[in-house]
């Protein structure tokens, strides 16, 4: 059945938050669901995703953002590679524009976000940039001709009232820093659509390392001078940024192998815990009552517009 509207956005979109569906990487069969492996395996992709946020703001004061995004993709480019030589599987660019635009935006939201990981709470940094989703369904109308139903625009409505009170929670004035990871969240709702339109004629294996090494490239030559200068301890725990993430990405993919995928994306919401968690424990941030209050209306109104499938298009568990 052809679906329409949110409910095919988020459910095609949405599993790609942190990168494309990695199904290939996994197996080639078809799995039973399986709900409690599936929660199993999301808690621990949002552990590694919520892992590598607290490593990025930590190497944030001993590196610069060039030289995060740099070692992370090259990380990421280099495991995929191996992965595909070792499966005989292709890297080859069917769409070469589309992917040249998925991987500009996905490299400008990054940049993004990791400078807003830096500067401000990473509670408060992985919330905008968890606005992803919202702003595919604000767009989906525009962009890809899609219905969006009164109830979808009341959510979207809500989450950017949550938004107003964390970048501007005194409705007088802007935190620029805020708007950093809130742009974030922006850019990758545009790549996540062509990531999407990547599916028809590329295989996620490639989609994944183009972007990691169009990433590099587009790093190396601003991070290239300070590599030199950079001590063990930093190395280790960059390269611990592109092994978190890549944990994240296989975690979050077998989660949508075991279960139905409107109903586990709910759970990729634990990402925002798990890192707020960490602000705390590590880095003794704390959050102001209208940062929370913000939080719970983006939270909240992304879990309700995971659920938004209407039931005749929801996907059958077996």
């Amino acid at each position: 059945m052809s679906r329409r509207g949110l409910g095919r956005g988020l459910e095609e979109i949405y599993s790609s938050t942190e990168g494309p569906d990695l199904s290939s990487f996994v197996t080639e069969e078809e799995m039973p669901d399986s709900p409690r492996a599936a929660v199993i395996w999301m808690i621990l992709g949002s552990f590694c995703f919520g892992t590598m946020n607290a490593l990025v703001k930590w190497t944030s004061d001993h590196a610069d953002v060039w030289m995060i995004i740099m070692i992370r993709s090259a990380v990421i480019a280099f495991g995929v590679a191996a992965f595909a030589a070792t499966r005989g599987i292709s890297l080859k660019i069917n769409d070469k524009k589309i992917m040249l635009l998925r991987c500009s935006l996905g490299f400008l939201a990054m940049i993004l976000y990791f400078t807003a990981l830096g500067r401000i709470p990473i509670g408060q940094a992985v919330t905008l940039q968890f606005t992803g989703p919202i702003f595919v369904a604000l767009l989906s109308g525009r962009i890809l001709a899609e219905r969006v139903s009164s109830g979808v625009a009341v959510l979207v409505m809500t989450a950017f009232v949550g938004i107003v009170l964390i970048i501007s929670p005194e409705l007088g004035s802007i935190e620029p820093d805020a708007l950093l990871a809130l742009g974030s969240g922006f850019f990758a709702a545009l790549a996540y659509m062509y990531v999407r339109e990547l599916r028809k004629t590329d295989s996620p294996a490639t989609v994944v390392f183009w972007f990691a090494a169009f990433s590099v490239c587009g790093s190396t030559i601003q991070a290239a001078p300070d590599i030199s200068s950079l001590d063990s301890t930093t190395i280790a725990s960059l390269v611990g940024v592109g092994i978190g993430a890549g944990g994240g990405q296989i975690g979050i993919t077998m989660a949508y192998h075991k279960a139905n995928a409107a109903w586990i994306s709910a759970f990729s919401y634990l990402t925002v815990i798990v890192a707020t968690f960490y602000g705390f424990a590590i880095f003794g941030e704390t959050l102001t009552p209208a940062d929370w209050v913000g939080g719970l209306l983006i939270v909240g109104s992304g879990v309700a517009l995971v659920f938004a499938v209407p039931p005749e298009d929801a996907p059958q568990q077996s």
